[in-house]
């Protein structure tokens, strides 16, 4: 009789993990993903596109106290390497990571971001800077539990997408993207800023794509 209470009770709490939407992000420690990332840069002055590639590598590394003593978050170490055989890592800052029966709070360079609202899908917009000082920004869900395929025809099937900015006018073009895959986490990240002012553009262009996780 225990044991099966004890596998109700697990099994429970899996299908709430699931259909909350609190899978699209795993905190489990240990886990593990790498990224390639490429980024083009564009400069006005002398008309000159820069490229640059390199990895990142994320481990989730255990709980931390954050702002209060109840506030746990997930830190998230950090590594890059330039080296295409990925051998050569180096630290760079960690992010932290929070998620509350209601969202998914994500901590880089000490300004908290709103990443995912919970349960996901019962609101499609949300304001992802609430917890910061950077003014309105809406962050709008275009897809959840769909299938989405990285350039590489990697394909995963159950997907969330969020557009974090959408801005196009007579002087800038700002688009952000982030795409998380169920059990991994995000997959996907797309971040453009094009100054259209001068006659010759200038901004970057990144994008950032997983290539390994650990289960």
């Amino acid at each position: 009789m225990v044991l099966l209470l004890a596998c109700k009770a697990n099994t429970e709490e899996t299908e709430l993990i699931k259909n909350y939407g609190y899978s699209y992000y795993p905190l489990d420690s240990g886990l593990t993903r790498i990224y390639q990332i490429d980024s083009i840069s564009f400069n006005d002055n002398n008309g000159k596109t820069d490229t640059f590639q390199f990895y990142l590598m994320e481990m989730n590394a255990g709980s931390i106290l954050g702002q209060t003593e109840t506030n746990l978050h997930t830190q998230i170490l950090r590594y890059v390497s330039a080296d295409t055989a990925q051998k050569n890592w180096e630290p760079r800052a960690s992010i932290f990571a929070l998620q509350t029966a209601n969202n998914l709070q994500i901590v880089e360079d000490n300004i908290r971001y709103v990443k995912l609202t919970f349960p996901l899908g019962n609101v499609v917009s949300w304001n992802g800077n609430m917890y910061n000082s950077l003014g309105r920004r809406t962050f709008l869900l275009q897809g959840k539990d769909v299938s989405y395929a990285i350039e590489d025809s990697r394909k995963f099937e159950r997907c969330t997408i969020v557009q974090e900015t959408n801005i196009k006018n007579a002087i800038e073009e700002i688009f952000i993207k982030s795409v998380y895959a169920e059990n991994i986490g995000l997959i996907a990240f797309t971040n453009k800023y094009i100054n259209t002012q001068n006659e010759i553009s200038s901004g970057y262009f990144v994008t950032q794509k997983l290539i390994w996780h650990n289960q």
